[in-house]
């Protein structure tokens, strides 16, 4: 059984990517540039929420039967059956079901955009592509002729996060009645009677599968790689340095921990990281009388990574892995 007291499951991480272009914006006919948002006079890289939730979606379907997720029809739409489809359940949907009409589910999983935390023009370099093909025909001898495109790619290190309301994975929200008010009075002099409504979370899934779902949504974290332009531009895009914390309150305060200190460098702000960790705290499950939050991290991601793991180490946050950290979460929704 799941603790009812679970309400929210929080990640927050860290991920130092090689030379690629995760994500491309708008470009042009012989340019795929990267997608950038500019903050304090300078741009920098990211990679939109829809594109991590496509990420993740395909890393757990990896691991699924094809019965247990649908893959959306030709105008976009999604089967919509909460029960059936894992997918459907963990990133919601907007779908139309004959003789019911639009049915819309706000995912319960909230996903951050990644946003790259050193200024592109640190690293970006424009490559040159050449898309070759041979020419064809009895009076061409092998000519090879080509397209010329340019490629921006570049290094950086990402923040993106995940937030889960587990409280709706295998639920959904369906009126009750709670009561009756007076309405208006008809013609007659009588007064109508209107009920008055709520909503409450009606179970699709028992708590075996609940926890089977999350934990699929928690692998894919550990493992996703379907990102785009690998063939050329291999990369690793799964955390170096994580925050994972299984809380009783639902809020996102957690995603404020990790910034860097806006000097250029890839030093972590450690009194940030103490003054979220702190107020985070009263918000998290006991788990063996500690506090339910776990560190994750691989050395060279971080430069000040001594202070960090003694912030860490003050604040009563177990140090592993960031496979380790998520398997530690796991375990616990396992044993529950």
């Amino acid at each position: 059984m799941m603790r009812k007291d679970l309400k929210a499951i929080q990640l927050v991480w860290l991920s130092k990517t090689g030379l690629t272009n995760l994500n491309s914006g708008e470009g042009g006919s012989n340019l795929v540039d990267i997608k950038k948002f500019r903050y304090g006079g300078q741009e920098f890289p990211y990679v939109s929420g829809q594109a991590m939730r496509f990420y993740l979606k395909e890393a757990i379907r990896r691991h699924l039967k094809p019965e247990e997720a649908c893959v959306p029809d030709e105008q976009g739409e999604t089967c919509g059956r909460i029960a059936e489809c894992v997918l459907c359940d963990l990133f919601g949907f907007m779908t139309t079901v004959p003789e019911i009409g639009a049915l819309t589910r706000v995912s319960p999983v909230k996903v951050s955009p990644a946003m790259g935390l050193l200024p592109i023009e640190q690293t970006m370099v424009t490559d040159f592509l050449t898309r070759r093909h041979r020419g064809a025909g009895v009076q061409q001898e092998a000519e090879i002729r080509g397209d010329i495109v340019n490629v921006e790619l570049a290094v950086n290190v990402y923040k993106a996060g995940i937030c889960v309301d587990v409280q709706r994975v295998g639920r959904e929200e369906e009126l009750v009645t709670i009561g009756e008010r007076e309405g208006k009075t008809s013609q007659g002099g009588k007064k109508a009677v209107k009920p008055i409504y709520s909503v409450q979370l009606k179970d699709h899934i028992d708590d075996t599968q609940r926890s089977y779902r999350i934990a699929l949504l928690l692998d894919a974290i550990k493992d996703f790689s379907d990102y785009s332009k690998q063939a050329r531009l291999l990369t690793d895009f799964t955390p170096d340095f994580l925050l994972i914390a299984l809380q009783q309150n639902y809020s996102h305060r957690l995603q404020k921990a990790l910034e860097l200190e806006g000097d250029g460098t890839a030093k972590l702000n450690v009194e940030r990281l103490r003054q979220i960790i702190t107020e985070v705290k009263e918000d998290l499950l006991t788990v063996d009388n500690k506090p339910a939050i776990w560190a994750g991290m691989v050395d060279g991601i971080i430069e000040n990574a001594k202070e960090v793991r003694q912030a860490l180490e003050e604040a009563g946050v177990p140090i592993l892995t960031p496979r380790e950290a998520i398997n530690a979460v796991k375990q616990i929704l396992a044993n529950a």
